[in-house]
């Protein structure tokens, strides 16, 4: 019963969608999977490679591979499916995706909040819509919306952080720094650089708080006048 209701409202769900957000939602997903199957074989290969010694280095590369064939035999198998349920999976398991994505982001931009500012907007817009096919009150938007921007502006402050503190002893960004704003290095040192950082982690966080906000109210709306 409870798997004839979901299919139902999985249905309503699709016939909801127009054809350009289901090949939105389609590319986004299709993309994801083997994304993420072959970053977590890669790394986890690597990771018994360094500190166990299982695996030669050669094999690090095959489980890589395999895991991205393996996202790619997922995505011929659940993609329809996926995308007919994609705004009706649990919030949890989304939220985990996105702080997995999270993860990814910032090493492939090598610690810059880009990234992870962009998926926090990405997480944003989702809800919108979300709650636009749950054809919801304000009240309950704002409410969703709060706690979805809330928690991508401190993933990405709580991700910047680190990697700001780490930053303060790199002596050729501090040489870039100098180089290209003409600031002095002594803001850097001290208790002085780690006040710097912790103001640049406060306007990170709330330029993620209200872009997400802003993102997921626009998707909303859009949603609200296309019907």
């Amino acid at each position: 019963m409870i798997e004839k209701t979901t299919m139902v409202r999985s249905n309503k769900v699709i016939n909801e969608m127009s054809e350009l957000e289901s090949i939105i939602i389609g590319s986004v997903v299709g993309i994801t999977c083997p994304l993420l199957t072959f970053v977590a074989f890669w790394w986890t290969a690597a990771l018994l490679h360094l500190y166990v010694s299982i695996i030669p280095l050669s094999a690090v590369i095959t489980a890589a591979l395999v895991g991205l064939g393996f996202g790619f035999l997922l995505d011929a198998i659940f993609l329809r499916k996926w995308v007919g349920r994609f705004y009706l999976v649990n919030v949890w398991l989304m939220a985990v995706v996105y702080l997995s994505l999270c993860v990814v982001a910032v090493a492939f931009f090598m610690g810059l909040p880009v990234g992870t500012l962009v998926l926090g907007i990405f997480a944003g817009a989702y809800i919108g819509r979300r709650e636009h096919h749950r054809q919801v009150n304000s009240p309950q938007v704002a409410r969703s919306l709060r706690r979805v921007s809330l928690l991508a502006a401190l993933v990405t402050a709580a991700m910047a952080l680190p990697i700001g503190i780490l930053a303060l002893n790199e002596q050729h960004i501090i040489a870039l720094l100098e180089t290209n704003f003409g600031l002095d290095k002594t803001i850097f040192q001290g208790s002085t650089g780690l006040k710097l950082i912790g103001f640049l982690c406060f306007l990170l966080f709330a330029i993620q708080y209200w872009c997400s906000k802003g993102a997921g109210y626009l998707a909303f709306r859009m949603g609200k006048n296309a019907q």
